[in-house]
């Protein structure tokens, strides 16, 4: 593989920093008071220079996902004033029509005074496509399409459609508008080449995620969408959103690689665990979803933390070295953004603690590097 830290071509853009929430309820607890605790969570991230907090829409798994993401923005909004509000992802699938999600997202937009993000996505489990009647084959074509009403509805005074899923027979106006013009930034969700390729020509931004087969994949996916986003072939906006991230899921910062493996680590290989029964179902439902069966790859690894620390940064547990290390790697890759899943079924105070410790010392390095103080000290960082 090539050296990662051999890209000296060009000069590396400003790293951002994201959260992503999916609602962890640990045994024992009610969604009422981890919702609240979410909420605290994003204006503490605020506080330790996060630039973008979000959520992913996700249905019923019980202890794990939030249904009603646009909801959770709009209180997030109010007890925040400069973090950044990304859908990460709102399901572009046939049950959320493409004008209600402009219509909620223009919303949020107007009560954050314009720090929305949109980022669709086609869903990655089987429940959910099977709860709402969608068929698999079909979720990439109802992405597509309603990414394309969305950029109606946002940029133009009043929208009409006449589409494989969606129509919208005589012209109708977006109230409200959203804040932010033509209209927020988009993205879109993203686990294989041909997903970020396609984002790329279409002018979007990316979250790529799911790189559990390595850093050569992790790689690939980073000079495609850098290969084609600076010439969009088919852009369905006129604002390019050039923007690459990278989800850790999951993440977790503790003062040591110990003590982060200790408490991060079984949470860590739960989740590549679930990956096993969720993925590997959705690769026999169409084709488009194949290569969802590479997680088989790992099967025999799910109890193998360090086979997944020193294979892929998409699994991210440690010091805040480590975190470091990883995310100095991506951003020679070429990723803008790093987005962190520091929610993973552990304690309000360990969650907080895992915030303050990137805040404290990951994100320094990566905005103010002059300014760091550096001295030797031991038993890791306060």
């Amino acid at each position: 593989m090539d050296d990662p830290n051999n890209n000296t071509s060009k000069p590396l853009r400003p790293m951002r920093f994201g959260i992503i929430a999916e609602g962890c309820v640990p045994s024992g607890m009610t969604h009422h008071r981890r919702y609240k605790q979410m909420i605290a969570e994003a204006a503490f991230a605020e506080e330790m220079g996060f630039d973008i907090w979000g959520c992913s829409e996700q249905h019923f798994h019980g202890g794990f996902g939030i249904s009603s993401t646009e909801v959770l923005y709009g209180a997030v909004a109010q007890h925040t004033s400069k973090i950044r509000l990304r859908h990460m992802i709102r399901l572009g699938l046939e049950f959320n029509h493409p004008i209600r999600t402009a219509e909620q997202a223009a919303t949020v937009d107007l009560v954050s005074d314009g720090r929305l993000e949109l980022g669709l996505g086609r869903s990655n489990t089987p429940a959910q496509l099977d709860a709402f009647g969608v068929e698999a084959a079909d979720t990439k074509a109802q992405m597509w399409e309603s990414m394309d009403i969305i950029v109606k509805a946002f940029s133009q005074e009043t929208v009409s459609h006449e589409g494989r899923f969606w129509n919208i027979p005589e012209p109708v106006p977006l109230t409200p508008k959203p804040l932010q013009y033509p209209h927020p930034p988009l993205s879109i969700a993203a686990t294989s080449v041909e997903s970020i390729t396609q984002a790329a020509n279409k002018g979007l931004g990316v979250m790529a995620m799911d790189h559990y087969t390595g850093w050569d994949t992790v790689k690939a996916h980073a000079d495609a969408y850098h290969q084609h986003i600076q010439s969009p072939t088919d852009p369905v906006t006129s604002v390019v959103n050039n923007s690459l991230g990278f989800l850790c899921l999951p993440a977790y910062c503790d003062e040591t690689d110990e003590r982060a493996h200790a408490v991060g680590g079984p949470g860590a290989l739960e989740f590549a665990q679930a990956l096993q029964f969720l993925y590997a179902p959705m690769a026999k439902k169409s084709a488009d979803y194949a290569y969802f069966n590479d997680v088989t790859q790992f099967a025999d690894k799910v109890n193998d933390l360090e086979y997944f620390l020193e294979t892929t940064p998409s699994m991210m547990v440690g010091s805040p070295e480590f975190f470091i290390k990883q995310i100095r790697r991506l951003q020679d890759l070429g990723y803008d953004e790093v987005i962190l899943r520091v929610d993973g079924f552990m304690s309000h105070e360990k969650i907080m603690n895992s915030l303050r410790l990137i805040g404290d010392y990951v994100i320094p390095e990566f905005r103010h590097p002059h300014n760091i103080v550096r001295h030797a000290f031991s038993g890791g960082a306060p």
